[in-house]
């Protein structure tokens, strides 16, 4: 799979920009390994905005807490994981949740020292790869 292939199944879905990487706002960020200009255009009435290409318990984007109020936030946090590759987590970067959907393993990445979250999309990751994050495979029917 290609990093635009990546872009375009978990980024674009429900995008302000456009559906494609072709949308003419792309700017993928290897630094940051994702489209940073991503917005999330899907709401939902009581949960706030969503990723409509991530799944249930890692589409939601949560809560800006830096700013003088609270407020719900447009944009998540998510770095993609082309085969072979995977984010390096440790006592700085801490893998909580993890699903094994699809062939893709996603992550919900704490940063404790710094309080950001991330959610990993890593292709043909297991869970394996992250032993100490909570398997939600099972639970996932539960989360809204």
């Amino acid at each position: 799979m290609k990093i635009e292939e990546m872009v375009e199944k978990f980024q674009c879905p429900g995008c302000v920009a456009g559906s494609d990487t072709d949308c003419g706002a792309y700017r993928f960020s290897a630094t940051e390994q994702r489209c940073v200009k991503h917005v999330l255009g899907t709401i939902k009435a009581g949960a706030g905005s969503f990723a409509l290409g991530l799944p249930t318990g890692f589409c939601k984007s949560g809560w800006n807490q830096h700013g003088e109020k609270p407020e719900s936030k447009n944009t998540i946090n998510v770095r993609l994981w082309l085969k072979g590759a995977v984010p390096k987590w440790d006592l700085y970067n801490i893998p909580v949740w993890a699903l094994e959907k699809d062939g893709f393993l996603f992550v919900r990445t704490y940063a404790p020292r710094s309080d950001f979250s991330w959610v990993d999309v890593v292709e043909a990751g297991s869970l394996a790869l992250v032993p100490q994050a909570i398997n939600v495979g099972e639970d996932v029917g539960e989360m809204d």
